[in-house]
């Protein structure tokens, strides 16, 4: 549980205002129509574009290419202010690229987080927890577009305003709503073109490319250390009870820092559009690294102490809901395969 790891997830991981029209009637079939065809567009177009994305007083301006074929999925998103940052997808490979370092990440059975939005195929695994609508037409980046409104049915998670290429479903406006109805993130295209094919180069990254010099660190790590081992989680004392209707463990990783056999857990929670990830590090003396509530933007955060162990429970989803997740984890160390220090 790195800052940096946070940092890197919340980049992976639009302005103006909302239409006055506010939610409509519901037209769930259409609505999963047009989302279904965001799905198949998301995954299978060849596109480059720019888009501005705003949380909380944090805004960016990224380039992104895609590529999709038989072949699987080859994406490169890379800032255009501040610093350089990228992020390199292939497959189910992520490349998180900062300043100085670099972390990539595999495939670790938990493959459903897509840009510029994950929802799943079934969208039927929705339903229990949000309504689908059909809004009016919009114009983004000079394209006519199609308006969808996901709404929570109740105080969990947040809903979202999206707006869709008319002719191929592709998703060229997002706002994510909080419990009251107000943005709290946004993403919006400025300019979109489909390509019948990406050019090589495009996916290749000066940061990592054999005539730039070499990151200043070992990959994986910010200090030159080896990174850290990672495995799956089959048995562990931590519980979460009274999960959120809808909520269900998706993935239970365990990071140990060798030499010191340092172990922190990583848990994912997911309802299918909503995600939420459990941290917990054991501190041996060390500063907690949060005590109670933060947000920023979207992202909600709640730290607390609990025999001698960091919990963090981080998601976007309202300040209420990780809160719960940490109120009602529970440590039962009888049944714990996990390493003594």
């Amino acid at each position: 549980m790195k800052r940096k790891l946070l940092h890197c997830a919340a980049l992976v991981f639009a302005a103006g205002s909302l239409s006055s029209a506010g939610w409509s009637q519901p037209a769930p079939e259409e609505a999963k129509r047009w989302l279904e065809r965001m799905i198949q567009a998301t995954q299978t177009l060849n596109y480059e574009g720019t888009f501005v994305y705003v949380q909380g007083p944090h805004v960016e301006a990224m380039r992104v290419v895609h590529g999709g074929g038989p072949e699987g999925e080859r994406q490169r998103l890379f800032s255009l202010n501040g610093p350089l940052r990228e992020i390199l997808v292939a497959n189910n490979s992520v490349t998180c690229l900062l300043p100085k370092q670099h972390e990539t990440f595999g495939g670790d059975g938990y493959g459903g987080s897509r840009f510029p939005l994950s929802i799943p195929r079934e969208l039927g695994r929705l339903e229990s927890h949000y309504e689908f609508a059909t809004l009016g037409e919009d114009r983004i980046a000079g394209l006519e577009t199609q308006m969808i409104a996901i709404k929570p049915r109740d105080a969990w998670r947040f809903g979202y305003r999206l707006w869709l290429d008319r002719r191929n479903g592709m998703l060229l406006r997002s706002v994510l709503l909080d419990e009251q109805g107000y943005p709290v993130e946004q993403l919006m295209f400025t300019d979109f073109q489909i390509k019948p094919r990406i050019d090589e180069k495009a996916f290749e990254s000066p940061t990592l490319s054999p005539d730039a010099n070499p990151p200043a660190v070992s990959q994986g790590s910010s200090t030159g250390q080896p990174s850290p081992a990672v495995e799956p989680v089959t048995q562990s004392a931590w519980r979460v009870k009274q999960l959120p209707d809808g909520f269900v463990k998706v993935l239970h990783n365990r990071f140990i820092k060798n030499p010191s056999r340092h172990v922190t857990e990583h848990m994912v929670f997911a309802d299918g559009l909503a995600t939420i990830s459990v941290f917990l590090e054991q501190l041996d003396g060390s500063p907690a690294l949060l005590r109670g509530g933060s947000q920023l933007g979207s992202m909600n955060a709640f730290g607390k102490l609990l025999n001698g162990y960091q919990i963090l429970v981080v998601g976007e989803v309202p300040a209420a809901t990780v809160r719960h997740f940490a109120d009602t984890i529970q440590y039962v160390p009888d049944t714990s395969e996990v390493a003594k220090p």
